[in-house]
């Protein structure tokens, strides 16, 4: 598995946790009772895990294609990080708005609101970076760069721990029901349905 694979896996580790959202904005805006600590905990998931430990290991890729010569300052490398920095302030915002909702002091509405801006947002963003960014990177960094690069993963992993296993977490933490879609789809039952 090279930092690219790496990359990928996790992206749909992340997307476990904007389906999580994604069903607690149904389920709540339908009269269901959802907890605003869903939305924190997410939050913390999204700051700590996507922004600290995802985002850092591309920061790394975007590195060593620096290293090689593209520039940093226009095109996809510029829009991809501000992309990164947006999500962060959504974060930091979802959690203050999730915070404040669990105080009395905003209305739940706001929390769906801001949630489906993070999850359309990263939704964008992945498909960017799968279907222009990353066939890139293949083309332009030779193995041994992405075997240094990997290595660098294997460092940030250690100092926030592992995405996916966070993920479990937050999905075992929130059990949710299936949205009527999911269910008529046909598609594998996940963790929190049996539960």
């Amino acid at each position: 598995m090279d930092a690219i694979d790496i990359l990928v896996n996790e992206h749909r580790h992340i997307e476990r946790v904007m389906d999580v959202l994604d069903r607690a904005v149904t389920h709540g805006r339908g009269g269901g009772e959802v907890s605003p600590v869903l939305f924190e905990r997410a939050a913390h998931y999204l700051l700590t895990f996507v922004d600290g430990s995802h985002d850092a290991k591309e920061g790394e890729v975007f590195q060593a294609l620096i290293a090689r010569g593209l520039p940093s300052g226009a095109g996809m490398l510029a829009g991809l990080s501000a992309q990164h920095e947006v999500g962060r302030e959504l974060a930091g915002e979802l959690r203050e708005v999730a915070r404040a909702v669990a105080r009395g002091e905003r209305e739940p509405e706001e929390l769906y609101a801001l949630t489906e801006r993070y999850v359309r947002l990263h939704r964008g963003h992945t498909e960017a970076e799968e279907g222009r960014f990353f066939p890139m990177v293949r083309r332009l960094l030779p193995v041994d760069v992405m075997e240094r690069v990997r290595a660098k993963f294997a460092r940030i992993e250690a100092a926030h721990g592992s995405l996916a296993e966070a993920a479990d977490a937050l999905e075992l933490a929130f059990p949710l029901p299936a949205t009527p879609m999911r269910r008529a789809s046909g598609m594998r039952p996940q963790p929190w349905i049996a539960r």
